[in-house]
């Protein structure tokens, strides 16, 4: 069985066209042809409008490979088609097939990504309390150096305790995906 859904993602492209069939998701823009097998799909990630409109996205990752699939297509200029009945027929046999194919694989709401932005900070965070550390030695002010990096290192350590208890998201079951997501 195959299912497919069509969209226009931009003005000077052409319609991308995503294909499901025998557990390999096909990508067609023009000529170009990209293929995904579901078997290494890793996660599936579903995109809500917030302000409870119709518009939908789904972000697959297949490792390191990611794919974007739009329930809108593009008309003109601030235009938009409602294609979100294809789009979740899709969606669902995306959801599916992938469940079945690759049993690892995460599936949940696409969210803010508080891990991800906690763990910038305390890069950025780590690398000022060195860069202040060594340009207060080079200025020959090597106490007021240390107190400023031991003062950011204590809340370098503060956001370490914290990494863990950060919200990872609400799964959903793949072969029952909520109905008030995808009509």
């Amino acid at each position: 069985m195959e299912v497919s859904h069509r969209a226009r993602l931009a003005p000077f492209q052409p319609e991308t066209v995503w294909t499901l069939e025998a557990g390999v998701l096909t990508e067609t823009r023009g000529k170009v042809e990209r293929r995904f097998p579901l078997s290494r799909l890793t996660r599936y990630s579903l995109a809500v409008d917030k302000t409870g409109g119709r518009r939908r996205s789904l972000l697959l990752t297949f490792g390191r490979r990611r794919l974007s699939i739009a329930s809108q297509s593009y008309l003109g200029p601030g235009q938009f088609e409602d294609r979100l009945t294809s789009f979740s027929t899709l969606a669902r046999a995306i959801a599916a097939v992938g469940a079945d194919l690759a049993p690892r694989a995460r599936f949940g709401l696409a969210r803010f990504e508080a891990r991800a932005a906690l763990t910038w900070v305390m890069g950025l965070t780590a690398f000022g309390a060195a860069a202040m550390l060594l340009f207060s030695l080079t200025a020959g002010m090597a106490s007021v150096g240390v107190d400023m990096a031991a003062r950011m290192s204590f809340v370098l350590i503060l956001m370490f305790a914290v990494l863990p208890w950060l919200n990872r998201g609400t799964p959903f079951d793949p072969h029952d995906p909520p109905s008030d997501l995808l009509p």
